[in-house]
């Protein structure tokens, strides 16, 4: 169904990096090229937005789902039954083999239906709220909870973790397994078939030495070394186990094209290129979902997904943060939602390791100098459509990017004096890059290689780069644009270069063990990719890795980030910032889990 309204010449409408350029040039903040909104006649105007982080089932608001942990639970009014219409953006057409996965939408699909040992208490980057009210700033909100396993133990040494299985959890009522009770054997076969040939089993294997299995109900594991965020991962895709039943363990044919989980959604049609649909699982251990039916709609084109969205057939959209308050106007009843900034995504740039004790970049002061040339903070209030969100009385929810993750119980924020006068190494300012290679012995400036990746993250890479190319009299580039496979295997995973690699993007699949992952690829002396390890910082990476103490762990991330901010042995790039949805307010308890979740009496189509 389309709208009636013309809107897809406003709706598509961008402001060009070279137009971006030519204001900062001049002196121009990006509040000067972008409007606060249009007309269909291409007219601007500016809109007044109301922020009530409590109006969730407001028509018209705009929320923050970082607030979202304060809302109530709606438990207890909930209506049963429905169909929730959600849209999907990517097609299944490869194995459904949960041990294969290697894409992204194979692993959100058997997310829906298959579990893990625990869960993610509050998780902000890319897990729902299960203990509703615990605040995700604290360590104790951070601390993950029950899932398949009901509880577990860890030894004094840190080396033996034993997982005590949930009682009573039965599997989906589909043949050969018909909704039996999941048994020991399950997680044994699953564990041992993954270990095997499952596509992520190497991180387990880094750190696992065996398995144990002394009786019906635990699983130990018995570790290399005391590794302080093996329950941190427990619930992670790219590191933890989804546990299924034997009878797919046993049959790899049948489970490339099954998906038998515990999960609340039970599969009911998989059409590729047309839609997926589940149903609920009514002895879902964790209590029957209210909603009764998911139907997940294939809708790749953005401008097709709009016009659904208007005429309320799905109920969400993500535009691009440049078209938010222009296409506002179509469904100003819908609520505006701030989505969640990760706080785990980590991007930066590295150094080589060839001739990497003979270069110039071997200063401190010069790699200090190379992230002052680039104005970030103006690249990403472009980006995020920040100023034109501003006038209209919203705030685009935007964080500088340092060597830590935002993990809000130990990130030190440059911008506030929290890293003290090495803050202002994180500073955009031309004339003191100058004065820095001056000091360090290239009063020219030097020259050095830059990696790139052709074809993918444009503006992630181009924008940096032209200030990299305007910052004479610091920097000479030399430019390498590689094709992926190259760009992977000789720079970013490797660090087989001579020069520097800006970008390496901000991935955050590890959540709470990311900072440690990206501190033992890129900065310990025996990581894949590292940049200028020394041994005072290796100390401290091999400390915080074995502290099982929240608190101890995060005042030794804080002195991390304090050497990090001295030494810039790698260099931060990309600002984070968070993008905006709309959503119809038929949806309520959406934060919490997914089996949480009820439909209003007014739902569109309820149960059609």
């Amino acid at each position: 169904m389309q709208s009636n309204r013309p809107w897809l010449a406003s709706y598509t409408k961008q402001i060009s990096r070279r137009k971006f350029l030519s204001a900062t040039a001049a002196g121009a903040g990006a509040a000067a090229l972008i409007a606060c909104g249009g007309g269909g006649d291409g007219t601007q105007t500016t809109q007044t937005l109301t922020v009530d982080p409590s109006g969730v089932r407001k028509p018209g608001n705009v929320v923050y789902e970082k607030d979202n942990w304060k809302l109530a639970d709606e438990s207890k009014q909930a209506v049963d039954g429905g169909t929730l219409r959600i849209r999907n953006d990517l097609d299944l057409t490869v194995s459904f083999d949960w041990y294969l996965a290697n894409t992204g939408v194979v692993e959100e699909f058997n997310d829906r239906g298959y579990e893990y040992l625990t869960r993610g208490n509050l998780n902000p980057t890319f897990g729902p709220i299960t203990v509703p009210g615990l605040d995700p700033g604290t360590i104790e909100g951070q601390k993950p909870v029950p899932g398949l396993a009901e509880g577990w133990e860890v030894s004094a040494d840190g080396l033996t973790w034993t997982f005590t299985m949930r009682k009573g959890v039965k599997f989906h009522n589909i043949p050969p397994v018909n909704g039996r009770v999941m048994d020991i054997n399950d997680w044994r076969q699953t564990a041992e078939k993954y270990q095997a040939v499952g596509f992520n089993r190497s991180a387990i294997a880094g750190v696992l030495d065996h398995w144990e299995w002394p009786d019906a109900t635990h699983w130990v594991w018995k570790l290399k070394a005391p590794y302080a965020f093996l329950i941190n991962n427990m619930n992670n895709k790219d590191f933890a186990i989804k546990l299924g039943p034997k009878e797919l363990v046993q049959n790899d044919q049948m489970r490339g094209t099954t998906q038998i989980g515990t999960g609340p959604m039970v599969v009911e049609k998989i059409q590729p290129s047309i839609d997926w649909t589940f149903t609920r699982h009514e002895g879902y251990w964790d209590g029957k979902p209210h909603i009764e039916r998911w139907h997940y709609p294939l809708i790749p084109e953005i401008a097709n997904a709009y016009s659904q969205f208007v005429a309320k057939n799905i109920v969400r959209h993500n535009p691009s943060s440049r078209d938010v308050l222009t296409i506002r106007g179509d469904v100003p009843e819908a609520l505006l939602s701030a989505n969640q900034l990760s706080w785990f995504g980590l991007s930066r740039g590295i150094f080589g390791r060839y001739e990497s004790d003979t270069s110039p970049w071997k200063d401190a002061r010069v790699r200090i100098a190379i992230h002052k040339t680039v104005d970030q903070e103006s690249i990403v209030r472009f980006r995020s459509n920040a100023d034109a969100f501003r006038q209209a009385g919203v705030e685009v929810e935007i964080q500088p990017m340092t060597h830590a993750s935002r993990d809000p119980s130990y990130w030190l924020d440059p911008t506030k004096g929290e890293l003290g006068a090495d803050g202002d190494n994180y500073k955009f300012d031309l004339a003191a890059a100058k004065q820095m290679v001056s000091a360090a012995g290239f009063p020219d400036g030097i020259d050095i290689p830059m990696y790139m990746l052709l074809g993918s993250r444009n503006d992630e890479q181009n924008l940096p780069l032209d200030f990299f190319k305007k910052a004479t009299g610091v920097l000479n580039i030399e430019e390498h644009w590689l094709q992926m496979q190259p760009f992977y295997d000789q720079v970013q995973q490797t660090g087989n270069f001579k020069g520097f690699q800006p970008y390496t993007p901000a991935q955050s699949s590890f959540g709470a063990a990311q900072f440690d992952k990206i501190l033992r690829e890129n900065y310990h002396t025996n990581g894949k990719a590292p940049s200028y390890p020394t041994p005072e910082l290796d100390a401290l990476i091999m400390k915080q890795l074995q502290e099982s103490d929240a608190e101890r762990r995060s005042a030794i991330y804080k002195d991390i980030q304090r050497y990090l901010a001295k030494n810039f042995n790698a260099v931060p790039s990309v600002w984070p910032f968070g993008g905006f949805s709309f959503q119809w307010l038929w949806v309520h308890n959406s934060a919490q889990q997914i089996n949480k979740h009820w439909l209003d009496a007014d739902t569109p189509n309820r149960s059609g």
